[in-house]
């Protein structure tokens, strides 16, 4: 379970900016909706090189929200190469975000304080 793989290919490895395209409005009341909702059941972190890797429960409503999740990801913040490991027996599911060099330090300004304690991460 701690084997890393690089995954990012030559063609997905060419420099994209580590910045969110998401439009103003609703749109972004709606994806910081989703984030709450979706991260509020993490079950653990573990800091990668390249990002971080979630868990969360086996769930079925988990496949549905992290797909929501990585289909709104994928739009605004192209940078981000996402991984899915589901546990065999319905356990639990591991969710990694990736990408290049920065890829990390945007993640962590994005968490909150209080999922930073939670998850024993250290905030910059």
């Amino acid at each position: 379970m701690d084997e890393e793989v690089e995954t990012m290919s030559a063609e997905t490895s060419r420099k994209l900016p580590i910045a969110c395209e998401l439009l103003e409005g609703g749109q972004i009341s709606r994806r910081e909706e989703l984030s709450r909702e979706l991260f509020g059941g993490c079950k653990s972190v573990r800091e990668l090189g390249d990002g971080y890797e979630f868990v969360f429960p086996g769930g079925k409503e988990w496949i549905e929200g992290l797909a929501r999740f990585v289909a709104e990801e994928r739009e605004c913040c192209r940078f981000f190469a996402f991984e899915l490991r589901f546990e065999p027996d319905l356990g639990s599911i591991s969710f990694r975000m990736r990408g290049p060099e920065g890829t990390k330090e945007f993640l962590a300004r994005q968490f909150t304080e209080e999922f930073a304690e939670e998850h024993s991460l250290e905030l910059d």
